[in-house]
């Protein structure tokens, strides 16, 4: 049991010396700010263009709605894209993949470890995120103080959601043990898919009712659903642009089909990273690379 423990705090300290060694504190945590800031501010700006050529048609809700969604997102592209950067830049840049699968760490636990580490520089970006908007906008702090933010569903939502961004993490890094340096643009690709089912800049009620059903396989709906749910409370009945097919779900259905989706995700992650393991060691994979 020390074993596995050994090896998650390590990996956790080894991916965050990775990522914040290139600047001093000060620099890095001015990067934290103003690169999550600033995807959020080109949203925000869009909104206004909207609005300034529609009118009434945009409503002010809809601001607060794209602005916590996309500082969520930010959260399932750290995790879930940085634990593919990380099989990646371990074997094509440091080229210490093979050692590690070799090492008595434990694999699949070193992974936990580099995620938990992502996972901190997302939450740390997503509230630096969010503060700035309640600084900067008044209708986001008009959403977020109406009733206050539910910390008992954030927290469960955030507990249930990090099996699932860690989980979808190691399919993409599961994929990426048997491909060379453009497994890369495998996550980008995927994160765009996740950025439009998902519903993080409009309802999925707008997209075509086929893709609509796709939607709602993905755990990262309900995710954002409840996490837009607990930051700002339901949608307002008064706003028929903004209610989308899971509008009356309670908190407790979405928390249950988001453990329900998250549950089936582990155990298609749990079998795809040990195929992939297995494949990547017996074809040489974990010591191959680019020579770029």
């Amino acid at each position: 049991m020390t074993q596995p423990l050994r090896t998650l705090r390590l990996a956790a300290w080894l991916g965050w010396q990775l990522e914040t060694n290139w600047a001093s504190p000060w620099l890095f945590a001015i990067y934290m700010v103003v690169k999550p800031v600033c995807g959020s501010l080109m949203l925000v700006c869009m909104f206004y263009a909207a609005r300034a050529a529609a009118g009434a048609k945009v409503p002010a809700e809809f601001l607060p709605y794209l602005y916590v969604s996309n500082a969520c997102f930010g959260l399932i592209g750290t995790v879930m894209f940085g634990l593919s950067n990380a099989v990646v830049t371990d074997r094509e840049r440091y080229r210490m993949l093979k050692y590690i699968y070799i090492s008595p760490a434990h694999f699949r636990t070193y992974f936990l470890g580099r995620g938990l580490a992502r996972a901190l520089e997302g939450t740390v970006g997503g509230a630096l995120n969010i503060a700035a908007g309640l600084l900067l906008f008044a209708d986001l702090r008009r959403a977020m103080g109406g009733e206050g933010i539910d910390w008992l569903w954030l927290v469960v939502f955030l507990g249930v959601g990090s099996a699932m961004l860690w989980a979808a993490g190691m399919i993409l890094a599961g994929a990426c043990l048997n491909m060379s340096r453009n497994g890369m643009f495998l996550s980008e690709g995927i994160g765009g898919v996740v950025y439009l089912l998902s519903g993080v800049v409009f309802p999925i009620a707008v997209l075509p009712v086929w893709i609509q059903w796709v939607s709602r396989a993905l755990p990262t709906t309900y995710w954002l659903e409840g996490m837009r749910r607990a930051l700002m409370g339901p949608v307002p009945a008064d706003t028929p642009i903004l209610r989308g097919p899971l509008a009356d779900w309670s908190n407790a259905e979405l928390a249950g089909m988001l453990a329900l989706t998250t549950a089936g995700l582990v155990v298609v992650a749990h079998y795809f990273w040990r195929w992939n393991e297995r494949r990547a060691w017996r074809l040489g994979k974990l010591e191959e690379n680019a020579g770029v």
